[in-house]
C-alpha cells in the first residue's frame, strides 16, 4: 500500500467480502464454523441486545492463535487456508486421540463477520499461556487497520472470542439464530454452541424443516434419520451431507461421499447445499473402526444399513428434485435429438428409458455427465459391436478403469489400435513359430515359409516395410524384386523349394545421383532348413552359390551388400561364426531357438509380461454381447 501507493476504495471490503458482511444469517454461521475448524467443543455467543445493552460476541475454546499466527491469517486479503493449515483441523494437546475434523475454512473471508456485528470490534485469542487483544476496524486507505489493545502472559487454556464494541444494527433474535445454527451444526454432538446460554437442539429447528424417519436394517436394527433443510441453498456444500452417530459419537466426517466413495447426491445441486442428513444407529458400534473415522467396510451390519439408508435418502430427496429432474430429461433429449433419431424404434425406447432411470435414479450424477453417458449409449446402438464394451467396462475394478482413463488421456482410440494390434501380431506370430520349430513332423513348406514372411523384422529395423516375394518363378522374382528380365537356373534366389528346406530373398533399392532406382543396395537371403536339420559348412555353401549367381546374372553389383542367414534346428559348433566372402557378403548360420529368443528382445520382453493377455490364450477377443440388461447399465454410470 505505501510501499507500492496502491489505495484501496472504501467498497473494497464490502465487495470482497460480500454476504458475509451484509447478511446476519451468513456471517454467524461463518463464526461458527470458524471455531469447527479451530477444534472448539464448546461456543457461546451473546447475541446483541440493544435494549438491554448486550453486544454480540462468540467465545469458543478452540485452538486459539499467537500473535505470529493471528498477524499472518488475519493481515492477508485472500488467506489459503488450504496452503497454510491443511483441509483437515487437529485437535489441541488436551484433545490428543480424538480424530481431525474436515476443516469448512477455505479462504479466510469468515473472519470479517465480525464487521457485520460493529466496527470496529476486537479479538481476544490465547494459548501457550499468552493472550492478545486486537481491535479490527475499516481503513482509509486499506481495507482494515489491526491494533494490539492488550496482552498478557498468563492466561490459561486456549480458544478465542470476537466481541462487538455496540449493539446496533442487528434485527434478528436470539431464538432466530438458533434455528439457523440448529439447521447447520447438530451433526457432531461432541460440538456444543450455546446462544445467550440456551444450547442449540433440535427443538430449534422448525418442525416444517425437519423430518424424522426409522430406516429398519433386518437382522440388526432400526436406523433413525433426522433430516434438516436449511430453508434455502448455502453458498457451499459445508455443514450439509450425511452424517454417521454411534451411541452419540459422531463417525468419520459430514459429507454427500460416503466412506466407499459412493457420491450420495451431486456436490453441485441446490439440494447439497441445503440438507443436512444425520443417521443414529448404535447397533452399528460392532462396526466403527477404532479410531472412529470410518465403519469397516467388511462389516454385514454396515453393508446392509449403508444400502437400505442411501435407499431412504435417495426417495426422500427425489421428492424435492422431481421439478429439476424432468427438465434435465426433456434437456437431454433435445440435445441429442439427431443422434438418437438415426436409432430404431426398439433403441430409441431403450436409449429413452435409460435416460429416464439414470436421472431419476442417480442424484449424484449432473445432467452434463448424463448427456455424456446417453451419447454414448445412442452412438453403442448403432455401432456393430453394441453393448459388448459396456459390457467389458462392467467387468473391470475400479483399479482398472482408472488406469483406462489415463491411457485414454495419453492415447486416441485410434493410435492405441494400431499400436496394440502390431504388438499382438508380432507377439502371437512369436508364439506360434516357437511352437512349430519344435514339431520335427512340420512341413517347413506350408507351414515355415509363411511365418518367415512375416518375421522380417526379427532381422533388423531396416527390415520393417521391405518389398519381398514368395513362391514365385526365378523369372517372376529377377522381374519383380530386382527389376531385371534375365531368366534363372534351378537355384532359384526365392521362396523356392530344395531338397531339404526353402530360400526366400530380400531386397533394398539402390539410388544414383539423380535419385533414381539404381540396383540393389542391400539383399537379405534367407534360406529355412527343414526342422531337424543342422547346419553346417555345406548348408553355409549353398547360400553362397545363390549369391555367385545372383552376380553372375548382374543382379548385385560390387557395392551391393549381401547377408546370408541360414537357419536350422541345430548349428555345427565349428560353424557358429560369419562366413564373409570379401567385404560386402556374410553368411550367418542361427538356431530357430536363436531366431525365436531375437524376436522376444526385439520385443522389449512383452511376450512374457503379456503371457496371460486373451490373444496369447486363444481367446475369441471379437466376441461382443448384442444386448445388456438395461439395469447392468444403470449400475455401471452410479457405480463410475
Amino acid at each position: 500500500m505505501d510501499a507500492t501507493g496502491v489505495l484501496f476504495d472504501e467498497r473494497f471490503l464490502d465487495l470482497h467480502a460480500g454476504s458475509i458482511i451484509s447478511d446476519t444469517s451468513v456471517a454467524i454461521v461463518e463464526l461458527v464454523a470458524n471455531a469447527w475448524d479451530a477444534y472448539a467443543t464448546t461456543v457461546d455467543i451473546t447475541w446483541p441486545d440493544q435494549q438491554a445493552g448486550t453486544c454480540f460476541s462468540i467465545v469458543d475454546n478452540g485452538r486459539g492463535m499467537t500473535a505470529a499466527q493471528f498477524d499472518r491469517r488475519w493481515r492477508k486479503i485472500d488467506y489459503d487456508k488450504l496452503r497454510e493449515e491443511g483441509t483437515q483441523s487437529d485437535p489441541p494437546l488436551d484433545l490428543k486421540g480424538h480424530a481431525p475434523r474436515k476443516a469448512y475454512g477455505r479462504n479466510g473471508r469468515g473472519r470479517h463477520a465480525g464487521f457485520r456485528f460493529s466496527d470496529p470490534y476486537t479479538v481476544r485469542t490465547w494459548r501457550d499461556g499468552n493472550e492478545v487483544t486486537y481491535e479490527v476496524k475499516r481503513g482509509t486507505t486499506q481495507p482494515f487497520d489491526l491494533r494490539v489493545t492488550k496482552t498478557r502472559s498468563d492466561a490459561a487454556g486456549h480458544g478465542t472470542e470476537i466481541a462487538a464494541t455496540s449493539s446496533h444494527g442487528v434485527i434478528m433474535s436470539a431464538a432466530e439464530a438458533r434455528e439457523i445454527i440448529g439447521t447447520r451444526f447438530l451433526a457432531d454432538p461432541s460440538f456444543r454452541v450455546s446462544v445467550d446460554g440456551v444450547r442449540v437442539t433440535f427443538e430449534d429447528v422448525p418442525t416444517m424443516l425437519l423430518t424424522e424417519i426409522d430406516v429398519p436394517v433386518a437382522a440388526f436394527g432400526t436406523a433413525h434419520l433426522i433430516i434438516i433443510d436449511a430453508a434455502k441453498a448455502d453458498r457451499t456444500t459445508r455443514q450439509h451431507g450425511l452424517a454417521w452417530r454411534v451411541k452419540s459419537r459422531l463417525v468419520g466426517n459430514q459429507s454427500w461421499v460416503g466412506f466407499d466413495d459412493e457420491r450420495i447426491l451431486d456436490g453441485r445441486t441446490s439440494e447439497a447445499k441445503r440438507f443436512q442428513i444425520i443417521v443414529s444407529a448404535d447397533f452399528l458400534d460392532i462396526a466403527v473402526l477404532p479410531d472412529w473415522s470410518a465403519f469397516n467396510p467388511s462389516s454385514e451390519a454396515w453393508q446392509a444399513t449403508r444400502t437400505a439408508v442411501h435407499e431412504a435418502v435417495k426417495r426422500f430427496l427425489s421428492t424435492f428434485t422431481a421439478g429439476r429432474r424432468k427438465e434435465a430429461k426433456a434437456s437431454i433429449r433435445q440435445s441429442l435429438a439427431r443422434e438418437v433419431s438415426r436409432l430404431s424404434p426398439v433403441g430409441r425406447d431403450r436409449w429413452g428409458e435409460f435416460v429416464d432411470r439414470v436421472v431419476d435414479e442417480c442424484p449424484s450424477i449432473s445432467t452434463n455427465e448424463v448427456e455424456q453417458v446417453a451419447n454414448i449409449l445412442a452412438k453403442l446402438e448403432l455401432s456393430t459391436s453394441r453393448y459388448g464394451l459396456i459390457h467389458k467396462l462392467h467387468e473391470l475394478p475400479t483399479g482398472d478403469l482408472d488406469e483406462l482413463h489415463q491411457i485414454l488421456a495419453d492415447w486416441t482410440i485410434r493410435t492405441a489400435k494400431i499400436a496394440l494390434d502390431e504388438i499382438q501380431t508380432r507377439l502371437k506370430l512369436i508364439e506360434e513359430l516357437d511352437s512349430k520349430l519344435r514339431n520335427n513332423a512340420l512341413d517347413e513348406v506350408a507351414d515355415l515359409q509363411p511365418l518367415f514372411e512375416r518375421s522380417l523384422w526379427v532381422f533388423g529395423p531396416e527390415f520393417e516395410s521391405i518389398e519381398f516375394t514368395s513362391n514365385q518363378g526365378m523369372t517372376e522374382v529377377i522381374r519383380k524384386v530386382f527389376g531385371a528380365s534375365s531368366v534363372g537356373s534351378r537355384n532359384r534366389p526365392d521362396f523356392v523349394i530344395v531338397p531339404d528346406g526353402s530360400v526366400g530373398l530380400y531386397s533394398r533399392d539402390a539410388y544414383d545421383d539423380g535419385h533414381e532406382v539404381d540396383g540393389v543396395s542391400r539383399l537379405v537371403i534367407a534360406e529355412i532348413k527343414r526342422v531337424g536339420v543342422t547346419i553346417g559348412m555345406e548348408q553355409k555353401s549353398q547360400a553362397w552359390k545363390y549369391v555367385r549367381e545372383l552376380m553372375d546374372k548382374g543382379l548385385l553389383t560390387k557395392t551391393s551388400t549381401v547377408t546370408c542367414f541360414v537357419l536350422g534346428s541345430k548349428v555345427d559348433p565349428n560353424e557358429v561364426d560369419d562366413t564373409t566372402h570379401g567385404n560386402k557378403v556374410t553368411v550367418r548360420a542361427m538356431s530357430y531357438e536363436t531366431f525365436v529368443r531375437r524376436a522376444e528382445r526385439r520385443m522389449l520382453g512383452l511376450r512374457s509380461k503379456l503371457r496371460n493377455a486373451p490373444f496369447m490364450q486363444g481367446q475369441d477377443l471379437d466376441g461382443q454381447s448384442e444386448q445388456m440388461p438395461l439395469q447392468t447399465m444403470i449400475d455401471l454410470v452410479e457405480q463410475r
